[in-house]
């Protein structure tokens, strides 16, 4: 009577994570510890095409792969040893709790596969289709590809602080008037650092107290404008503008009056 009652509620227990795991969009496939294929979903189904009565056979790990791969649906290796060397190396890191890599489909899909231990010495592998998700991250590295190069175009200096008075963006003219890019340095640019070094190549002003002043305002803050002067004599326009979530935007610009007497080093300190 104990052994028919501890099957029956065996039984009960793996209809219920079947009904579990049947709603989950993410393909999931647990194998035992000789790597057969115990439990699948029907998400696994759909994103592996594979015939549902194969599955059902209890497949083996490396059975259900090169049937994956048959059907273009794992990344293609130079030469068949390669992948299997591959596979047994997917198999020992997520036995590990290790595995997690995606997978570049040669018809443009993309899958998020993790491998996780599972108990005694089980393997459960989960399929996720990520392919909206990368195209989504690839049109916003387009984006913004396409809106640097479009404002490296201006002739404007222009450089953007966020709210915690960080430097997060500029355009090519900026980093040539300051002789300064910021991605070339490891250390992290703010406001005072930047700062600092525009006064070596401008006259005394007061504008960088208040251009510091404005980034760290929280509330309500309206654009201004002022002119500054460099060493070199050039006269700048210096914008300061809020922008969204709080940051702050800055542009130089020469303006209309040109260029006037240079000032020295030594006056300028």
């Amino acid at each position: 009577d104990a052994a028919v009652t501890a099957e029956n509620t065996l039984r009960e227990f793996m209809q219920t994570l079947s009904k579990t795991f049947a709603h989950l969009p993410i393909g999931l496939a647990i194998f035992d510890k000789d790597r057969k294929l115990q439990m699948f979903n029907p998400a696994l189904v759909e994103l592996s095409t594979l015939p549902p009565d194969f599955l059902t056979r209890r497949p083996t790990m490396l059975a259900v792969l090169d049937a994956m791969r048959d059907r273009n649906l794992l990344p293609e290796p130079k030469d068949y040893q390669s992948w299997r060397r591959q596979i047994v190396e997917m198999e020992r890191a997520a036995a590990s709790g290790l595995f997690q890599e995606n997978w570049a489909l040669p018809d443009g899909q993309t899958f998020r596969v993790t491998g996780r231990p599972h108990p005694n010495g089980g393997l459960a592998l989960m399929i996720e289709d990520i392919s909206g998700e990368m195209q989504r991250s690839r049109r916003y590295r387009s984006d913004l590809e396409i809106s640097q190069s479009v404002i490296d175009q201006l002739s404007e200096a222009i450089v953007v602080f966020d709210q915690g008075g960080h430097l997060v963006w500029c355009n090519s003219a900026y980093t040539a008037l300051w002789d300064h890019d910021p991605s070339a340095s490891m250390n992290d640019s703010t406001i005072r650092t930047v700062t600092a070094q525009w006064k070596t190549r401008t006259a005394p002003t007061q504008l960088w107290v208040e251009i510091d002043e404005f980034i760290h305002t929280i509330g309500a803050r309206e654009a201004w404008a002022k002119d500054l002067r460099l060493l070199d004599g050039r006269l700048l326009s210096c914008s300061v503008a809020p922008v969204a979530a709080g940051a702050t935007m800055i542009a130089f610009r020469t303006t209309a009056r040109g260029v006037v007497e240079p000032v020295s080093a030594t006056a300028a300190r």
